[in-house]
């Protein structure tokens, strides 16, 4: 089964679940993870995502992308920036290069590290496995679980669970 379908499947089994408030479930190999995160996020309309992930030196990181390739673009402090042509030096089924839209430069995301990600109104925390990775889907999330997210207070992904 390839990704797109695994992701239109799962999409219209969130859409009947919304209804009865229940957990969804989705087990996606380690080698099509990363399909099957871009392919969630462009079924999207909305082109901007949040993602919650571990950075390198252990830290919780949380911030707003998009999956725009830019060629040039506004830095923070006020200076253009402008590819230089090179070719990508990171191992794009490991990373996600991603622009992120607070800090105006792209960023790579370990796809090993990811926790949980926010695409249009949908939360899903992902359980990394030996095998497997197992994408859970939010029931309806309320303004202080969101808050507590994005502060990166992640204690409430504990209690979130498939049935």
């Amino acid at each position: 089964m390839s990704c797109y379908s695994l992701a239109v499947q799962i999409k219209k089994q969130l859409a009947e679940s919304e209804n009865n408030m229940q957990v969804t479930q989705a087990d996606v190999r380690i080698k099509d993870f990363p399909d099957f995160v871009e392919t969630l996020i462009e079924q999207f309309k909305s082109e901007k995502f949040r993602v919650g992930f571990i950075k390198k030196d252990g830290t919780k990181r949380v911030g707003s992308f998009d999956l725009m390739h830019r060629v040039r673009w506004k830095q923070s402090d006020g200076t253009m920036y402008k590819r230089k042509g090179r070719a990508r030096t990171t191992d794009e089924d490991k990373y996600l290069l991603a622009h992120d839209l607070k800090k105006k430069a792209p960023r790579n995301i370990s796809y090993a590290t990811m926790k949980w990600l926010n695409v249009g109104k949908k939360f899903y925390k992902i359980n990394h496995l030996k095998t497997k990775v197992k994408v859970i889907e939010f029931p309806k999330v309320e303004f202080n679980v969101k808050k507590d997210l994005l502060n990166c207070n992640w204690d409430i992904l504990e209690s979130i669970n498939a049935k």
